[in-house]
Order: structure tokens, then C-alpha cells, then sequence
């Protein structure tokens, strides 16, 4: 149906139009105006298909009208007039109205201008709609070309000629010399977005700042929408020079940009600029090298890489976090205490360098607070979270670093604890075991645990999720994600037996599974771990 709005001084007129038009299915009358003026005023703000208009009117006539509208109007006019004056027959066609009929007007004649109009109208909805598509497919080429470069990048795995060729299809053929950014997600805002349907468009109106904020100074960059809470922008640079000043400048107003529109706080970690595939493989680790010994999960910061200030004993794939998320999923305290306090032993009798010590402190508080998230509660409710990122730096040893973390995780856990059940978290903690002890049966899922514990699938599920804030398949999938990447870091054997080793009976749907949990396939992984 096409809309249709009436411009005519005369109400005789405009009546006798609309009472022809309203006996059509094809045509929708919107609006009426009796004089160019508010005639215009009404198409910017309804916007109509199709315009009938009067040319004499007072205030302002239709052709003048239709000359203030032309430039920024896509309405479709019919011009309207007592007089048979080639004058304004001229007029019209150069302000690019086809239609133009004189009064008396025919209905017979009204109707084939209409229709003659609407076909036309219809054609070029057709080849927008084209057009659309073509973009739209565009814009996924586009991301895949970028994602399918910045993998093969920082594989390690990419010869010369091979990155000659990404580095055209991703558009950055002009340079030699690049920088990668890594881009944090903290903290989602839950109450703007659903992460399950927004997610596209949150990341599109994400490179969209991004690339208008940095193209102000770099003209050669690549948007990678990589994962979740995980994105990436490689810059093209013509040297190995970078004004760190100017590029934290920039990054500082981008993330208060990001966080004013998208409404989330992203922190960006720099690498230094290196030269050609390796060079980008070299700056990723450095900026992943940043963002793992930052302990300011919650803040909005920019951060770039300064190599006198990294230890080279840092392990950017340490399973630590994956271990503890574990163990408070089970509630398992006391086991939790040991695990802290042999972490750091182990380091201790290692002689391990300070700064990695902070770096582990650091990820066992951040981990916490990653717990804290997924139960559904605001890290705003513990102090002592905050008071142990504050303090513990400055912690004068080994043993007063164990006791911060320990009391952290115990307060933590009582407070969560307060509201459960304990013959229902008896139950829980049995099938979280029986998981644990089954993973690696393709079998596994609710209906035979339901069925071994003798309850319905039905209040398994609801019980399940209501205690361990996750749902009972998402907990399975966790589980052989994290004993996955055991494997591959302890074994090293090939992904189609650690895809068996794990409950999987398709390796291709393994590594979808573990590039949607990681951000990363398991062959890059294996590539990363091993260089």
C-alpha cells in the first residue's frame, strides 16, 4: 500500500480526492494541507509515497513547495492546475515531476498517474532492496576476509605470498608496518543489552566509533569483531614510529564515546608497532601481555605495551582462572584454599618473579569477580573485592598475599551462600561431580543425569539453574571446554582426539564450540601456545 497525502487550497477538492482515493486498497490517504507551506512541513514529517499538489495556493505555491523539497524528498508529485500554461509544465519537468494533470481532474486519469507512480515506486524499492543486499553482503565478506587475516596472522603460520594476498583482501595492502589494539568488554550493561540478540549490533555501532575516531589519524585500519567481550583493530602505519601521546589521546576519548553511546566501559591495550605478519602476531602478544597484568577489570583504561615493564616469565594461556571458576561453581571452599595457597607455594619455592606474582593475584581476583557477574550479583556489593585489587600489591610477602586472596574468596562465598539450600546444593554438588567424572560420554546431557538421579528432567533443569546460575547443558559444555584446553596444553594431541577425549563425536562442531567459548580455534590455540 502507498501513502498519499492531499495539497489543495480548494476543500471541495481535497474532498472529493479522498473520498475517490478511499475506495482504492492500494492507496492510503495520511494527510491533508491547504497551502504549500504546511504541505511541507507535512511530507518532511510523514514522508508519503505520492504527493498531490495543487500548483496555485497561497502562502506558497506547489512548485515552490516542491523546490524547497526536491533535494532531501523521495514523495513522488502530481501536479495539479486550472490553467493549461506550458510555463509551469516546463517548471515541473526540471524540478522532476512527470505527472501533471489539469482540472477538472479525470478519476480515470488521477488513477493511472497513481498506479503509473506506484510502479515506479516499486522498482526502486526493488533495486534498493538490491543494493541493500549487496552491502549487507559486503559487510560479511568483509568481516570474514578480517577475521580470516588477523587468524592467519597471529597463527605464526603465514607465508610471504599467502600474507600478500590476505593483506589486499583485507585492504591494507599499502602498508608493511602494523599495531594492534585489543579491546576489552568490562562488565556488560545487561539492563541495554541482550547479549544473545544484540550482539550484531552492538559490535557494528562499536567499529563504527572506532572508525571514525581513529581514521581521523590512520588511514589503513582493520575492525576485527573476534569474540564476545573480545574485539581487535590492527593499524596500518607507513614506519615503526608511533606518537604514544596522541594514540592514548585518542583511545581515551573513544572509550568515553564507546561508553556515552553503547553504554558499556571498554578498556583498549596496546601493542607496539612491528613489521609484516610476524610483526602483527608479535604486537597482538604484546597487547594481550598488557590486558592480562592489568588489574583494573572494572575501569575504563588505555594501556600500551612497555617491555622494560613485563616480566618474559608471563603465561598469557595460564589455566588458573579455569581452575578456580571450577571450584566455586562447586562451592568447594576448602579445596579453593588449598588451590590458592599451593599456587602461590609453587611459585615461592620457583623463585618466580615478582611481577608474575601480581599477575596471578591478579587473575584470581578478577576470576572472583567474573563469579560474582555470573551469579547475578554487582561487584558493587563487596568491598572486599575492591580492597583486595587495591591492596594487593602491597602485600609484604608470599603468606600475606595467600591470606588477602583467601579471606577475599571466604567473604565472598559466605555472602552467596546465605540464601542456598543445603539439601539442594547436596544434589548439585553430586551431579556436578557425576559431570565431572562423565564428560567425556557423547551421551551425556539432562535426560540420563535426570534419569541416574531418579528426577524428572523438567525440575533437574529448573533446580540446576537456579543453583548454579548456569543451565545443566551450558555447565557440561563449560567442563569439556576447560578439560579441551587441559589437553591440548598438557597432551598436545591432535584435535580430533581431544574432540573424542571430550565427549565430542564431530571434531568440526568441537572447534566451533571451542572458538565460541575461547575466541580462538583450536589449531590457532595450539599455533599461539606453541610459539
Amino acid at each position: 500500500m502507498k501513502t498519499l497525502i492531499i495539497i489543495d487550497d480548494e476543500l471541495f477538492f481535497r474532498k472529493s480526492i479522498c473520498s475517490l482515493i478511499k475506495k482504492q486498497e492500494n492507496y492510503e490517504i495520511i494527510g491533508e494541507a491547504n497551502n504549500g507551506a504546511s504541505g511541507a512541513e507535512m511530507i518532511r514529517e510523514l514522508k508519503p509515497d505520492i504527493a498531490l499538489v495543487d500548483i496555485s495556493m497561497p502562502v506558497m505555491d506547489g512548485l515552490e513547495m516542491i523546490r524547497s523539497l526536491v533535494s532531501d524528498c523521495r514523495t513522488k508529485f502530481i501536479l495539479s492546475t486550472g490553467y493549461n500554461d506550458f510555463a509551469y509544465a516546463k517548471q515541473a519537468i526540471i524540478l522532476g515531476v512527470k505527472e501533471y494533470l489539469l482540472k477538472p481532474v479525470d478519476n480515470r486519469e488521477l488513477l493511472d498517474c497513481l498506479d503509473k507512480l506506484s510502479q515506479e515506486i516499486d522498482g526502486e524499492r526493488r533495486r534498493q532492496g538490491v543494493i541493500s543486499d549487496y552491502y549487507q553482503t559486503r559487510s560479511l565478506y568483509q568481516k570474514h576476509m578480517a577475521l580470516n587475516f588477523f587468524g592467519k596472522a597471529i597463527s605464526g603460520d603465514c607465508p610471504p605470498e599467502e600474507f600478500a594476498v590476505l593483506k589486499k583482501q583485507a585492504e591494507l595492502e599499502s602498508t608493511d608496518w602494523f599495531m594492534v589494539l585489543s579491546l576489552k568488554l568490562n562488565n556488560t550493561n545487561t539492563a541495554v543489552w541482550n547479549w544473545e540478540t544484540d550482539l550484531s549490533l552492538c559490535h557494528s555501532i562499536m567499529e563504527n566509533i572506532c572508525t571514525e575516531v581513529l581514521h581521523q589519524t590512520y588511514e589503513n585500519l582493520l575492525y576485527v569483531d573476534y569474540s564476545l567481550f573480545h574485539q581487535y583493530i590492527i593499524l596500518g602505519l607507513k614506519n615503526n614510529f608511533c606518537e604514544v601521546t596522541h594514540l592514548e589521546n585518542l583511545c581515551e576519548h573513544l572509550i568515553k564515546l564507546l561508553k556515552e553511546t553503547v553504554h558499556i566501559p571498554v578498556s583498549i591495550f596496546s601493542g607496539t608497532p612491528k613489521h609484516g605478519a610476524q610483526g602483527i602476531k608479535a604486537s597482538y602478544e604484546e597487547a594481550l601481555s598488557v590486558q592480562h597484568t592489568s588489574s583494573y577489570k572494572n575501569l575504563t583504561v588505555f594501556k600500551y605495551y612497555n617491555p622494560e615493564s613485563l616480566s618474559p616469565e608471563i603465561d598469557i594461556t595460564s589455566d588458573i582462572c579455569q581452575e578456580i571458576l571450577l571450584l566455586l561453581r562447586r562451592k568447594q571452599e576448602e579445596q579453593m584454599v588449598q588451590y590458592i595457597c599451593a599456587t602461590f607455594d609453587k611459585m615461592q619455592e620457583s623463585n618466580c618473579h615478582i611481577r608474575k606474582i601480581y599477575l596471578t593475584a591478579a587473575l584470581f581476583i578478577t576470576t572472583l569477580d567474573d563469579f560474582i557477574t555470573e551469579c547475578g550479583c554487582s561487584d558493587l556489593e563487596f568491598t572486599g573485592l575492591q580492597n583486595a585489587l587495591d591492596s594487593y600489591k602491597n602485600c609484604e610477602n608470599i603468606e600475606q598475599l595467600k591470606k588477602l586472596l583467601t579471606d577475599t574468596y571466604a567473604s565472598v562465598l559466605e555472602y552467596l551462600g546465605k540464601n542456598t539450600v543445603s539439601g539442594k546444593t547436596s544434589l548439585i554438588a553430586d551431579i556436578q561431580l557425576y559431570i565431572e567424572q562423565h564428560y567425556m560420554d557423547p551421551e551425556l546431557r539432562l535426560e540420563s543425569i535426570a534419569s541416574y538421579f531418579f528426577v524428572s528432567p523438567q525440575y533437574l533443569s529448573t533446580l540446576f539453574s537456579q543453583e548454579s546460575h548456569t543451565t545443566l547443558s551450558s555447565y557440561i559444555n563449560i567442563y569439556r571446554m576447560h578439560k579441551a584446553k587441559e589437553f591440548l596444553l598438557q597432551q598436545s594431541p591432535s584435535i580430533q582426539n581431544t574432540a573424542a577425549l571430550c565427549g565430542f563425536t564431530d571434531a568440526g562442531y568441537f572447534s566451533k564450540c571451542f572458538k565460541k567459548f575461547y575466541g580462538i580455534s583450536p589449531k590457532n590455540f595450539l599455533a599461539l601456545r606453541s610459539s
